[in-house]
């Protein structure tokens, strides 16, 4: 092969290589998306009393269960009981306003991310969402509640990113009443 062919291949696999470069190399800024929706993440403590909100064991964190916190969107003035984020669905609170305690959590399990990391765009991915929906008996809609908090996951790390697997199951009680509780896991740059 002549060397003209030769540099222009490598020329090509280099910008092939580029198009495709790792999600850590490529632009990322999740912060500046979540001003772009409006949405200041509350400040947290990664540390409890008897155990943390995030904990890192190479380039994976684990959250532990959150609750809703943080600021709630107007509508939330309509939640049933007066108390945003509490009751069991359907019976107590509509699937469509339990969306919206899920979407809560979400930003309150970015909060406690953001305050375990320092900066989320060190956040390759979101592998795992683990969602539990305090349910009536025969209430079977669990999945669509918990699309909030994937949909807006995907929102705030794009696509690639903000893909997961994940699991939406019913419980019969949550703690204090909680309409939604949520743990999740992220892949992240640098270990700790």
């Amino acid at each position: 092969m002549p060397r003209s062919a030769l540099r222009t291949a490598v020329a090509s696999l280099l910008v092939a290589a580029a198009s495709t470069a790792p999600l850590s190399a490529q632009d990322f800024d999740p912060e500046a998306r979540l001003a772009e929706m409006g949405i200041t993440l509350p400040e947290r403590s990664v540390e409890g009393r008897m155990f943390n909100q995030a904990v890192q064991t190479g380039n994976l964190v684990f959250t532990s269960g959150h609750a809703p916190c943080g600021d709630w969107p107007a509508e939330a003035e309509n939640w049933p009981g007066g108390r945003p984020g509490r009751g069991k669905v359907p019976s107590e609170v509509p699937a469509e306003m339990a969306g919206m305690a899920a979407r809560q959590v979400a930003i309150c399990t970015l909060a406690s991310l953001k305050a375990h990391l320092g900066d989320l765009s060190r956040v390759t991915r979101v592998v795992r969402v683990f969602g539990m929906v305090n349910s009536d008996a025969d209430f079977t809609g669990q999945s669509g509640v918990m699309n909030a908090a994937s949909q807006f996951l995907m929102d705030v790390f794009g696509e690639e990113r903000g893909r997961h697997v994940r699991s939406a199951v019913g419980m019969a009680s949550l703690p204090v009443g909680l309409t939604v509780e949520i743990e999740m896991v992220f892949e992240v740059e640098g270990g700790q």
